[in-house]
């Protein structure tokens, strides 16, 4: 009687759990979608980022453009953390993105980082870079040179 009573309920279980498989025209699929992310131009306290779709249809953004990484307090490894990052602390934009940053300070990296939704709202790619801005530091000038010191007259 048990024995009878144990392959009626895995019977009733494979029944169960077959009636919610969808057939194989009828499955979703679920678009891919990848989103790009450069830095370029690092020159002269500048630099643009660039980012742009790779895959994929677009449906929002939202981008971190620049903050120190010694600011960042999170894994960057971490997807769930650094998309909760960019959440938290970016902007929304649309792609592609060109966006050319000027009067940057030196002495310190920087990171940038992007994530895009699909069409349901959900963050489904997330990248950065990290990158060290290169010019001339704060104060210092290459114009207007006071001249060799065996030309000052003391």
């Amino acid at each position: 009687m048990k024995r009878i009573l144990l392959l009626t309920a895995a019977a009733m279980t494979f029944m169960v759990v077959g009636c919610n498989k969808p057939e194989n025209g009828q499955q979703n699929q679920q678009e891919t979608i990848e989103v790009s992310l450069e830095v370029t131009g690092i020159a002269d306290n500048c630099a643009t980022i660039n980012a742009e779709l790779t895959a994929g249809t677009f449906h929002g953004a939202r981008i971190v453009e620049m903050v120190d990484l010694q600011d960042v307090t999170i894994d960057l490894e971490s997807e769930i953390q650094l998309t909760n990052y960019v959440i938290e602390n970016g902007v929304d934009i649309e792609l592609p993105y060109s966006n050319t940053l000027t009067d940057i300070r030196l002495g310190q990296k920087k990171l940038t980082a992007i994530i895009v939704y699909d069409s349901t709202g959900r963050a489904v790619d997330v990248q950065y870079v990290t990158w060290d801005p290169v010019g001339l530091p704060d104060g210092w000038s290459t114009d207007n040179n006071p001249g060799e010191l065996e030309e000052i007259e003391w």
